[in-house]
């Protein structure tokens, strides 16, 4: 119910869901409701913050195939965010996850950063800025001398985004399963897209000996 009544007017709104989203037995048991719900966020943000109405939410290929934009977030997420994912050369496992090839690693790249890439700063930007906020109302509690201090420092966490959406971000213009993928406690190491192809080229020279009369 939480999930389904849930509406964006404000970006308070898509921070309520993506805090959400970071519990993963939540996101299994509700991920059909949650996926929807991620679609119209992320549709929200693009068209009210960025000014960006000319994408398809979902992304899907000229062949009618769809990406889905949740499971493209809890895995990048997983396995680091978009720099870690792009200096680990992972995208062709995030590729292949999603039900994709290999080779389409660099395609699923570039839609992470046309869809994602933004809304992912911001809200991690909006994470910390609360946090400093609320440590700071609590060493005011304890030390009310401190209050003419955490008004300079709450200008200055607030100062390069005061007014939402005004923030440059260069960002934007830059047997596998996401479920299996994200259960995994550590990173993936640095993906090797020769030593992958090279694996599946054994496994059909295999079949394909299995199959000589």
């Amino acid at each position: 119910m939480i999930i389904r009544e849930l509406e964006f007017r404000e970006f308070a709104d898509c921070k309520a869901l993506l805090d959400m989203i970071d519990d993963r037995d939540f996101v299994f048991k509700y991920k059909h409701d949650l996926e929807m719900k991620f679609e119209i966020m992320v549709g929200w943000f693009l068209k009210e913050k960025l000014g960006i109405t000319s994408r398809s939410i979902p992304p899907v290929l000229d062949d009618g195939r769809r990406i889905d934009l949740l499971s493209l977030y809890v895995m990048v997420e997983k396995d680091g965010g978009y720099q870690e994912v792009t200096i680990d050369n992972l995208w062709p496992a995030i590729a292949k996850d999603l039900g994709f090839e290999y080779q389409d690693g660099d395609f699923v790249r570039i839609i992470y950063a046309m869809y994602l890439d933004v809304l992912v700063y911001y809200y991690k930007f909006k994470s910390v800025q609360q946090k400093v906020q609320d440590k700071e109302m609590v060493e005011q509690q304890e030390d009310p001398s401190a209050e003419n201090e955490q008004g300079r420092k709450c200008k200055s966490v607030n100062g390069p985004m005061q007014e939402e959406g005004t923030a440059e971000h260069y960002a934007l213009y830059a047997g596998n399963s996401w479920e299996g993928s994200w259960r995994l406690h550590k990173k993936r190491r640095r993906f090797n897209f020769n030593e992958a192809r090279k694996a599946v080229d054994e496994a059909n020279k295999s079949v394909m000996m299995k199959m000589k009369p």
